[in-house]
């Protein structure tokens, strides 16, 4: 899974480091948490609704326009910085890859000082991040599943069971299910992932050992090794954690990685980076990664460097409509998708 004059918003006053406080912990529930950063999310959103309406752009921002800039800039700086975050969400520090992206976002929209927007977006994280780490947050009351339609319900709250997660998993996940539920809720990413159709495409079983998605999520993946953006929620239910911050090392040797990112030309980026760097450095043996991204884009840096890369071994062009996609997060049944053309690109290290 998008734009800005002078400002007169203030400069923004210092912030406490955060350091590395978060994790979950027994003495604060996963939902309460949850429910505190929903509340944190939309004050950030509502930051930047605020600076660009004093900018007076026309066509007026729309409300899928902000959320869209927000959790771009966000991934981009979980996937551009190496240290840990102290907050799974409320990416702390500079990022000069996301505030590039957000250069070129404002000045789609002909706006101008995008530093400025960068630098309220950053402090208002940094701020965040902080009342989550110091934030008395208590235990969670019981999450319940509906009789008659399989909902979540939390204190009177009904939140749909995504990929029916919690039913699944049974009543030890229903915390967990509905944490992560709310989460790609409030920062409006249901429906923005999609998987390949593995299954029919590999024949193989999900829990094949030598094969991980590598951007996946809790809700949408077939194989049972995959990795996903929010590792603190989604480890409950077997993430390996974020593909940036992925331990190449401990793999064994002959993997099979299917690497579908965002269609980010950005994240993209920074993804092809990343494999090309581990193919270069060795850090896995006897590796095919396998690339799945548009095949039309103009000025598509990315599908340049993987299709003259020492490590391609195979290209195949899948015209719009010839490859399925699906979304395990539809209302009722899977919902198949053709979202774009696709070139698939295979690099290996194996000379096997």
């Amino acid at each position: 899974m998008s734009n800005i004059s002078r400002s007169t918003v203030q400069t923004p006053e210092p912030v406490p480091s955060t350091s590395a406080c978060y994790e979950n912990t027994p003495d604060r529930g996963l939902v309460e948490t949850e429910l505190v950063r929903e509340r944190l999310y939309e004050q950030v959103l509502d930051s930047i609704k605020s600076w660009l309406s004093s900018r007076q752009a026309y066509p007026p921002w729309s409300k899928k326009n902000i959320w869209h800039i927000l959790l771009r800039y966000i991934f981009i700086k979980k996937a551009a910085l190496s240290r840990p975050m102290p907050d799974p969400v409320f990416a702390i520090g500079t990022s000069s890859v996301a505030r590039q992206q957000l250069r070129r976002d404002l000045e789609n929209r002909k706006v101008n000082n995008f530093t400025e927007l960068a630098e309220l977006i950053d402090h208002q994280l940094e701020i965040a991040a902080l009342e989550i780490c110091v934030a008395n947050i208590g235990m969670d009351a019981p999450v319940t599943v509906s009789n008659i339609d399989g909902d979540l319900i939390y204190r009177g709250r009904v939140q749909k069971d995504f990929s029916r997660l919690a039913q699944r998993f049974g009543p030890d996940y229903y915390h967990a299910a509905y944490a992560l539920g709310l989460r790609y809720k409030y920062i409006h990413l249901c429906g923005h992932g999609l998987a390949r159709e593995y299954e029919k495409e590999t024949k193989l079983s999900a829990n094949y050992p030598f094969i991980r998605e590598c951007f996946a999520s809790t809700f949408n993946h077939y194989f049972d090794q995959y990795h996903s953006a929010f590792p603190d929620l989604e480890a409950f239910f077997g993430s390996r954690g974020c593909f940036f911050k992925a331990a190449w090392e401990k793999d064994p040797p002959g993997m099979i990685y299917y690497v579908c990112p965002p269609f980010d030309d950005t994240l993209m980026q920074l993804c092809v980076e990343r494999v090309l760097y581990v193919l270069r450095h060795q850090l896995v043996s006897c590796a095919r990664f396998i690339f799945t991204i548009p095949g039309s884009w103009t000025h598509f840096k990315a599908l340049q460097q993987l299709k003259t890369s020492p490590w391609t071994v195979q290209i195949t062009d899948y015209p719009l409509g010839k490859l399925r996609f699906i979304d395990y997060m539809a209302e009722n049944t899977p919902r198949i998708l053709y979202p774009t053309d696709i070139c698939e690109v295979t690099l290996t290290n194996c000379n096997c």
